[in-house]
């Protein structure tokens, strides 16, 4: 089953976890700002070696991390590198995709048809 690996700032400190809902996470963890996440099915493994790897600046019995500027930049490579596979994703989406598409479609057609079709049908006529 997918989950989500985030990492959350509140304050100078971080919190490295794993979520099935990061909206409700983000809310119960809030006035944190999301830093980096990822969507995999690895979510759990992921998580421990991120835990593992930062385990010197870990608070005790907590997922929070008092990560440096260097360790924090390490972070987000990492969760990066897990998820190259769903890293590119589309830009647009939903909505915004289909207005996208039809207003490409428009002004280019418009363009052909003023700047391609006009001159050869006033030669015409």
């Amino acid at each position: 089953m997918e989950a989500y690996i985030y990492l959350i700032k509140n304050g100078d400190l971080y919190n490295i976890g794993t979520s099935n809902n990061l909206q409700k996470t983000q809310d119960m963890l809030g006035p944190g700002e999301l830093c980096a996440s990822l969507k995999t099915k690895d979510a759990i493994s992921i998580c421990r070696n991120l835990h593992l790897s930062y385990s010197d600046v870990r608070l005790p019995k907590s997922d929070y991390f008092r990560l440096s500027k260097s360790q924090l930049i390490e972070c987000k490579l990492m969760l990066r590198a897990e998820g190259s596979d769903n890293y590119f994703q589309p830009i647009f989406r939903g909505r915004v995709a289909i207005v996208s598409f039809l207003t490409s479609w428009l002004v280019l057609s418009g363009l052909i048809i003023k700047l391609g079709i006009d001159p050869i049908l006033e030669k015409l006529f």
